[in-house]
């Protein structure tokens, strides 16, 4: 009896490990975010330390989120305009004199705008350093790119809190702020020195604002980019939202958890994420964004619901955070493989800025609206609602090409499939 002849699987791409550039920019990432993390402990009650109440002190991380949302545009121009080496460098020497000065601000008012600029920096150097991973690595590795540049985050900024909480109750709350901006400061050098080499085959030239809009305007009809876009936007709304800032309150109200719980199960979110960051990489590029983002959409969704439906049954937390944090990193790592196929190979700082701001709008908006949902309707009603935009972003994931994305060269005329 013959046997049918077996499906060959599709052939793994080279390992982003072996562009040396790529190599050389992992330590920024974890840089900023292990500095990142050192003020998490501290800017709180640093805040509170000016006499200001709690309401007010949300202030401070709101106007840095809003400044970074709204300089997104014009810091992808600027990459556009004068090149990701010239504006992640700069981006990064803005936030260093941001921390700096929130670091010897005397009043609340002086941290909130020392805050708010550095937002601005963020946006660039984001920008800067995302346009020049789409330019050196090829789009068929970007899913295992985008898994170790999101866990070189994920490990300053675990480690990061630990650090800070303990510079502050030795060193005062000023330290890890003046810690953070040093650290930046040797983030820069290394930025300067790495981001000089030439890149083989890409389109370097800079363009005017306009030329860049226009160059940008066109992927607002790819199905992948607008995914991408949705993506992004749900992986942050639900991070921080349901999970952190409501979650902390529906924690201790209604599932009545300590602090050290609650802790737990954020511990138990970034576990989630780790977990699957590489292996969801690696199915991405090899059977394709698609195959890695309609689930990772779907469990995100389910869980997210489910949050708002274990009064009865609490220690269920812990097991949805672990599926939550599952969900929301393979569906980055796929959205950052959508992003690197639908961005024409010469990049473009503008459309790597949108999808920043999309994710920058989930995260400033989601806590507002999750919150005032459970304020009238409850925390089920909340966390059913809270569900609803990977569940819009499941629905568009469903419309990719088959073939999305094994890196550009494999979709032919689908480059440009319009939406809807």
């Amino acid at each position: 009896m013959s046997r049918a002849p077996q499906q060959a699987s599709p052939p793994e791409s080279p390992s982003p490990l072996t562009v040396p550039e790529f190599r050389s920019l992992l330590p920024i990432g974890f840089t900023v975010a292990l500095g990142f993390g050192l003020v998490v402990p501290v800017l709180a009650p640093f805040a509170l330390s000016f006499g200001v109440g709690i309401a007010l002190m949300g202030l401070v991380q709101f106007v840095f989120g809003f400044t970074r949302f709204s300089f997104g545009i014009a810091a992808g121009l600027v990459v556009d305009r004068f090149g990701e080496r010239a504006s992640t460098v700069t981006g990064i020497l803005i936030v260093a004199v941001s921390s700096y000065a929130a670091g010897f601000a005397q009043s609340f008012p002086q941290l909130v705008l020392a805050r708010g600029f550095g937002g601005a920096g963020s946006a660039l150097f984001i920008a800067g350093l995302m346009n020049r991973l789409l330019k050196i690595i090829p789009a068929e590795s970007m899913g295992r790119a985008t898994g170790l540049w999101r866990a070189s985050f994920l490990v300053g900024i675990a480690i990061g809190p630990v650090i800070g909480g303990v510079l502050k109750d030795q060193l005062g709350f000023r330290a890890p702020f003046h810690i953070y901006a040093t650290g930046l400061l040797i983030a820069a050098t290394i930025a300067w020195f790495v981001m000089t080499a030439p890149l083989k085959g890409a389109k370097a030239q800079k363009k005017r604002p306009i030329e860049a809009l226009r160059a940008a305007r066109p992927l607002f009809r790819d199905v992948r980019y607008v995914v991408a876009l949705l993506a992004t936007l749900v992986g942050w709304w639900t991070l921080s939202g349901p999970t952190q800032q409501i979650g902390a309150i529906y924690a201790q109200r209604v599932l009545d958890f300590s602090g050290t719980k609650f802790g737990v199960a954020l511990f138990l979110l970034s576990i989630g994420e780790v977990i699957v960051l590489f292996t969801a990489g690696k199915a991405a590029d090899r059977y394709g964004r698609k195959a890695v983002l309609v689930p990772a959409l779907a469990i995100t969704a389910i869980a997210t619901a489910l949050l708002g439906q274990v009064e009865t049954l609490p220690n269920a937390f812990f097991p949805l955070m672990i599926a939550i944090g599952a969900g929301v990193a393979a569906g980055g790592v796929a959205a950052g493989g959508l992003l690197a196929d639908s961005v024409p190979e010469g990049g473009s700082g503008t459309a790597v800025s949108v999808n920043q701001m999309a994710g920058d709008l989930g995260y400033m908006i989601a806590p507002a609206a999750v919150g005032a949902i459970a304020q009238g309707g409850g925390f089920s009603l909340a966390y059913g609602v809270a569900a609803v935009p990977a569940a819009v972003a499941f629905a568009a994931a469903l419309k990719l090409p088959p073939g999305a994305g094994r890196g550009r060269r494999d979709l032919g005329s689908e480059v440009h499939e319009p939406v809807g």
